[in-house]
C-alpha cells in the first residue's frame, strides 16, 4: 500500500503515484480525530509497517464483516426473542434497522477499497473512499454498536479508519 522512506510516502491508487510527507499525514490524522498534533505523530508513528494491509485485503475484510453484520440483523427475532442490547433507549427493531445501516455501509466502505487497488481507480474514487470512511465512523456511535462494543474498541477502530482516510486525504492534497 504505501513505503515510507525519511518522512515520505508514496502511495500508489490506480495508475497514480501520490507523494507526499508523514507530516501531512499526522496533520490530517489530527484534525480528524482532535488528538493534537504531539499525540497524532505518536500514534502515526505507533503504526509498524506490518501492521498495514493492503487496500484489497481492506476492502475484503470490510466486506466480509459488513456482510456478516447484515446476515446477523437477518437473523434477529424481534418476536420471539429478546437481546441484550435491548434497552428503553434502543428497541429491537432499531436495533436491527442500525446493524443492517452499518453493515451495508461496512460493504459500502469495503467495495471502496477494493476500487482503490485496481488501475481504473481515481481521484473521485479516493474521495469516495473518505466520504465511506466518514459514515463508517459516523455509525460507530450508533446505540447498537454502543451497546455491543466497549468505548476501547469502538475508539481503536475510529483511529485505524481516521489513519487511512488521513493517507487519502495527504494523497489528494499532494496534487
Amino acid at each position: 500500500m504505501n513505503r515510507t522512506i525519511g518522512t515520505i510516502i508514496t502511495l500508489v491508487i490506480g495508475g497514480s503515484v501520490f507523494t507526499f510527507s508523514q507530516a501531512d499525514v499526522v496533520k490530517n490524522f489530527a484534525e480528524n480525530t482532535g488528538l493534537t498534533q504531539q499525540e497524532a505523530e505518536q500514534y502515526v508513528n505507533e503504526i509498524k509497517e506490518e501492521d498495514l494491509a493492503q487496500f484489497d485485503e481492506l476492502g475484503s475484510d470490510f466486506i466480509s464483516e459488513g456482510q456478516d453484520m447484515v446476515a446477523t440483523a437477518n437473523d434477529i427475532d424481534c418476536v420471539n426473542y429478546e437481546y441484550e442490547w435491548e434497552s428503553y433507549a434502543l428497541n429491537c427493531e432499531e436495533g436491527k434497522s442500525q446493524l443492517k445501516r452499518i453493515g451495508n455501509d461496512a460493504i459500502a466502505l469495503g467495495e471502496s477499497y477494493k476500487i482503490l487497488d485496481t488501475k481504473e481507480a481515481t481521484e473521485t474514487d479516493i474521495s469516495l473512499a473518505i466520504s465511506n470512511i466518514d459514515r463508517y465512523n459516523a455509525d460507530l456511535e450508533l446505540r447498537v454498536v454502543v451497546a455491543m462494543l466497549d468505548p476501547t474498541t469502538i475508539d481503536e477502530i475510529k483511529k485505524t479508519n481516521s489513519y487511512n482516510k488521513a493517507l487519502l486525504q495527504a494523497a489528494l492534497d499532494s496534487d
